[in-house]
């Protein structure tokens, strides 16, 4: 069953019936309005709209290329680097004390102009340039863990300003519904009043309630500004006149356990293990870097490019670099306390990742036995409101009895619809605590790339 999406075509609440203990719950319309099945197409492509196109998600995938950069940078570090150099000088002036017996400074051109090549390599670093490679790795696993983070985060966010949309909107509907029969009431206690039937305070009653009523619909009407305020906000545009009720979804038999284990393997949780990962394999490089480097070069130079013909000369190199003081030891221990930090923030994290699935699964049992019952009352509500207003109708009924009928009756109806839509944010938010939300929209926001071809 399909219910008539909100826009166009408002729910309204039902008028009371003159048969109530023969009415079909199907063909109410609140019913009808919580009652969609189905994910709506419109819904998941604005999600995937809201996804792609929010900023935080761009920057996550600029976070990621400067990583892939990075590691490209990382692995150069074992081929050999060169360096191009060209110099010219010209003499100005000169002077020298005994200057016939200063052969050098006498053979010293005035004007010359020098081009060196140096190119060197490393030869033994004790695994320094291998661990910067795989700790660069490393970053850019935790990017990409990274960019399927935000696009989690913005997804449920989303969702939630979609929700919140449908929900304020069904209940300004219903809230206006509930005044214009509360306006009605009015008009028909007015009319008893001049028959003689009712007495004039009984007037006063109603406009209690009638005013009541305005301050609710007052205050739906302020949190569905918001709402669609929260909603362009991350979807780009404002939300569409149409749009569809809450969609049941399909979840399996689903225990606690099963829900804390699938917190682990979240993409927020694999980027700060992989974060770990690179700041552990830094804390090596660092100490691998204070051991004794052994580098090859070769070195060539070609001397008075223009004033001469042929001067030149080209030498092998092979040198043995051991840093000493200047605090390297210092070095190592902030690598160091650097990866027991980062350590630490993953453990943590999956912790949180842990417990935050762990009460989600609970406010999801807990939403969906509150949702069974607020049906239910709905339903007791209908029925009891039906009645009195059919007492009433013969005169036999009191007044009050109406007007609480009827308040009970639209607080039921707007529970009903806040317990449905609580229920169904809640089963995102489930999905988003076990890492399954972006699978279950067909989201893939971090695609492989070819980064690390050749390394598998």
């Amino acid at each position: 069953m399909m219910a008539a999406p909100i826009g166009a075509q408002q729910p309204v609440l039902p008028a009371p019936d003159r048969d109530p203990l023969k009415v079909d719950m199907a063909t109410d319309p609140v019913v009808r309005l919580i009652g969609t099945i189905g994910l709506p197409e419109t819904f998941v492509d604005r999600i995937h709209l809201a996804v792609d196109q929010h900023p935080a998600l761009t920057e996550a995938r600029a976070s990621r290329a400067e990583a892939v950069a990075a590691r490209g940078e990382a692995k150069a570090q074992r081929f050999p680097q060169g360096e191009f150099n060209v110099s010219t000088f010209r003499t100005l002036a000169r002077e020298f004390s005994n200057d016939p017996q200063n052969i050098i400074e006498r053979s010293r051109a005035r004007q010359r102009t020098d081009a060196t090549v140096t190119i060197s390599a490393p030869v033994w670093d004790f695994g320094a340039t291998v661990e910067r490679i795989s700790a660069a790795r490393a970053r850019v696993e935790s990017a990409e863990a990274g960019v399927a983070a935000t696009a989690d985060d913005v997804s449920l966010r989303a969702i939630v300003a979609w929700y919140d949309v449908f929900a304020y909107r069904a209940l300004v509907s219903v809230a206006s519904a509930y005044a214009a029969s509360q306006t009605e009431l009015g008009a028909a206690v007015e009319e008893r009043i001049r028959q003689g039937v009712s007495a004039p305070g009984d007037r006063a009653e109603v406009d209690s309630y009638v005013a009541i009523g305005a301050s609710r619909l007052a205050n739906y009407r302020r949190q569905l500004a918001n709402a669609e305020a929260r909603y362009t906000e991350l979807m780009g545009a404002p939300p569409p006149p149409m749009m569809n009720g809450p969609h049941r979804a399909a979840w399996p038999a689903l225990d606690r356990e099963r829900a804390v284990a699938a917190a682990g393997e979240t993409p927020a949780v694999r980027a700060a293990y992989a974060a770990a990962r690179a700041a552990d394999m830094d804390a090596e490089a660092v100490r691998s870097e204070n051991l004794p480097t052994v580098i090859a070069g070769v070195d060539a130079g070609r001397y008075g490019v223009f004033e001469t013909d042929r001067d030149y000369d080209v030498r092998a190199r092979l040198g043995l670099r051991y840093r000493l003081f200047g605090g390297r030891n210092f070095r190592a221990r902030q690598a160091s306390a650097r990866a027991v930090t980062a350590e630490a923030r993953a453990a943590r994290l999956r912790i949180e990742a842990e417990r935050d699935a762990s009460i989600a699964w609970s406010d999801l049992e807990a939403l969906k036995v509150a949702r069974d019952a607020q049906e239910r009352s709905y339903g007791a509500a209908r029925l009891s409101r039906d009645v009195l207003a059919e007492r009433f109708r013969v005169s036999r009924g009191s007044l009050i009895g109406v007007l609480q009928g009827e308040d009970n009756f639209f607080q039921s109806a707007a529970q009903y619809i806040l317990a449905e839509v609580e229920l169904e944010v809640a089963r995102y938010a489930l999905m988003s605590r076990m890492g399954e939300l972006l699978p279950a929209l067909g989201l893939n926001p971090s695609p492989r790339l070819d980064w690390d071809k050749g390394d598998r």
